[in-house]
């Protein structure tokens, strides 16, 4: 019992006691020999490490551990530092690559420039040699990367000569050797530079295959409905290059630009010249072309003709289209236009008054003199009217109608009679004189005329018996005195007496304008009672307000405008008046006539000529608008092809065509050359003959 309870107690004082397990185990140091060995460590014992070969102590830190009361073991990290490597240095055309730090276990990474290769290892490690720490192996070197010759070509030489290596970087440049004669020279296919480079930084290469030197052809480049630009050549060899265009009215179908390669081709393919415009659009007898935008009609284009002034396709029909289809041909074209008829202009009481008038139809701008029968009369009191027939198929004037001519009631005059007696039955115009018998004296006016209105004017007079003193003379026979008005006075006024014809003048106070007859004399409607012959004028003021006209001027020059002034106007360079010249103040304020303006001057489309084509979009233009032309004959030209509408309303210069000055000056070479032949064309012929004296030329000089 008592050894149980001593057991008991041991056992207790151990548990109570505690311990750790083996301490940790570091890849920078280790334990010291002591405690390598044992296997149980107790609650506060402590251990001590010493460091491993490569790293020295830290002294920062403590280099022991303690078994703690948790059993765990208690201690600082990194008791052991890594001893530190010297710098190694860098190869010449070389360098160190992603380094931190030169200490025990670090590496070293080298790289060489462009152009230099590494010999020996790219990395190097600081690790302990004999118990010191260094580096494991020497730094590399850097040499240049060498390229074998290059490869010798047929035909051909490089300049590198016999050279056995050749560095980075080193370029050689080839040549194709002169052909003999009568041969056909080489042409060098590839570039003719190559240079050394290298694809893994180790072994040297010429960056690209050596060039050929062969001969290389190229059919002559022939482009139907095309010519050529540039690049003309008796013979064509590679990376010769030519430009093309196309006729007019073909369009381009590829590059304008082809290349002779080294297979004999032409790259890219050499271009199509397809059809892209219709022919011009055909004339139409009596219209034209509106609203031409050039000379160029591709599929689709529409083409609107317009009749002209006066013509029309068919009744009401003045504008037809045709249209270019794919084949570029164009729909039917109309037929011309013709002119516009009028409707025959039969007056009804009335003919046509010359035999050459009388037709079976009637068009535009024919005229046609009318008179009324005998009888009858137009309503304006004309004897004859000339009708014109108008663009819009109407007469103008409108054909007028002829109505039973009135007449005035046959003159009775007490005591009076006609002196020379009408013949026409006192139809409107009639003119008469009156005289009186013996012993009667005319009373008004001896002269009258039957007006439209059936009435006399003036009216008959009348025949008194014998002549009285004044004062004798029956009220009747005397006009009351004048009316008097305001801001005025009449000649009568220190007269009593006013018998027939007598007369009176009113003027106005200055600055006032007379509005009304200036005069007026004592008369007779009735042949009984006298009258003044009309009412009395007024004296007031009128102004009229300055008249303004647009792109016009006045004449004469004024400030104010009172009643009766008149003015004249014109217009400035490039207008036209349209309305009267001149106008006048009347007594309502108002300018009479009405005043004109003055319009932009406009020129129609030249009269079309022979061999001149004129592109035009309406048919009137403004000043200093411009129309464009050309000639269609070849071996013609234009002097200008611009023309342009001037102030007057012409054009300027003319449009018209003359020969080619260029065709005459080359008629020597008639046999080469054909009049006509467009510039492009003549400069390549002409290079063609230049070349083939400068050949035969050479042949002799050999």
């Amino acid at each position: 019992a008592a050894v149980l309870r001593l057991l008991l107690a041991a056992a207790l004082a151990v548990a109570v006691q505690g311990s750790c397990d083996a301490p940790p185990r570091f890849q920078y140091a280790e334990l010291k020999e002591e405690y390598q060995h044992i296997t149980t460590f107790s609650t506060s014992q402590v251990v001590e490490y010493v460091c491993r070969p490569g790293y020295m102590r830290n002294v920062r830190v403590r280099s022991t551990f303690i078994c703690g009361r948790n059993n765990r073991w208690q201690g600082a990290n990194k008791i052991c530092l890594p001893k530190p490597c010297s710098y190694p240095g860098e190869p010449t055309n070389g360098r160190l690559v992603e380094v931190e730090q030169f200490t025990f276990g670090s590496t070293a990474n080298y790289s060489c420039d462009t152009g230099y290769r590494l010999v020996g290892n790219s990395q190097i490690q600081c690790v302990v040699k004999s118990g010191l720490v260094t580096w494991d192996r020497d730094v590399p070197i850097c040499e240049p990367i060498p390229c074998l010759p290059p490869p010798k070509i047929a035909n051909g030489e490089h300049n590198g000569g016999d050279t056995a290596l050749f560095s980075y970087g080193a370029s050689v440049t080839y040549r194709c050797h002169s052909a003999g004669r009568g041969e056909k020279p080489f042409s060098m296919v590839g570039d003719a530079s190559i240079f050394c480079t290298t694809t893994d930084n180790v072994n040297g290469v010429w960056n690209k295959p050596a060039p050929e030197c062969k001969v290389v052809n190229c059919e002559h480049p022939r482009v139907e409905n095309g010519k050529l630009l540039s690049g003309y050549r008796a013979e064509y060899l590679y990376r010769d290059t030519v430009i093309f265009d196309c006729e007019f009215r073909y369009a381009l179908n590829g590059s304008d630009t082809s290349t002779c390669r080294e297979n004999g081709l032409w790259e890219p393919p050499l271009p199509l010249c397809q059809r892209s415009s219709c022919d011009d659009p055909p004339d139409v007898d009596n219209a034209v072309k509106a609203k031409l935008a050039g000379n160029l009609f591709p599929v689709e284009t529409v083409v609107t003709y317009e009749c002209n002034v006066g013509y029309e396709f068919s009744t009401g029909e003045n504008t037809q289209n045709i249209k270019c289809l794919p084949d570029f041909t164009w729909t039917e074209a109309p037929h011309p236009c013709k002119r516009i008829r009028c409707p025959n202009p039969d007056v009804r009481n009335g003919v046509r008054i010359n035999v050459w008038d009388i037709k079976a139809e009637y068009v535009y701008g024919d005229r046609v003199r009318v008179t009324c029968d005998d009888g009858y009369a137009f309503r304006d009191s004309n004897k004859n009217i000339m009708l014109q027939c108008t663009s819009e198929g109407t007469w103008d004037p409108a054909v007028p109608e002829c109505t039973a001519e009135p007449r005035c009631p046959k003159p009775t005059t007490d005591h009076g009679r006609e002196v020379y007696k009408s013949k026409s039955d006192y139809t409107v115009g009639t003119r008469l004189r009156m005289a009186c018998d013996a012993g009667y004296v005319l009373r008004g006016q001896e002269l009258t005329e039957c007006q439209a209105d059936e009435n006399w004017a003036p009216p008959l007079p009348f025949c008194d018996k014998g002549t009285c003193e004044a004062a004798a003379l029956p009220r009747r026979n005397l006009c009351d005195p004048p009316p008097q008005i305001t801001n005025g006075q009449h000649t009568g006024s220190r007269t009593e007496l006013f018998p027939y014809n007598s007369e009176v003048t009113y003027s106005g106070a200055a600055g006032l304008s007379l509005i009304g007859d200036e005069s007026i004399y004592c008369t007779s409607d009735d042949g009984v009672n006298l009258v003044w012959s009309g009412p009395a004028p007024q004296c007031r003021v009128v102004r009229c307000p300055r008249p303004v006209v647009a792109q016009g001027r006045m004449a004469p020059p004024r400030h104010t405008f009172p009643y009766g002034v008149t003015v004249r106007f014109s217009c400035d360079e490039g207008f036209v008046l349209h309305g009267d010249a001149e106008s006048r103040c009347m007594a309502d304020g108002a300018w009479h006539p009405p005043l004109p303006t003055c319009q932009p001057v406009q020129c129609p489309v030249p009269k079309r000529e022979k061999d001149l084509e004129i592109y035009f979009t309406k048919l009137k233009y403004e000043v200093n608008e411009t129309l464009n032309f050309s000639c269609k004959r070849d071996g013609y030209q234009s002097v200008d092809s611009v023309t342009t509408c001037s102030a007057d309303g012409t054009w300027i210069p003319p449009p018209n065509c003359k020969a080619h000055y260029t065709c005459k000056k080359i008629l020597q070479n008639r046999e080469t050359f054909q009049c006509g032949v467009p510039l492009t064309e003549l400069k390549t012929l002409l290079e063609v003959q230049k070349l083939y004296l400068e050949i035969q030329k050479l042949e002799k000089d050999l």
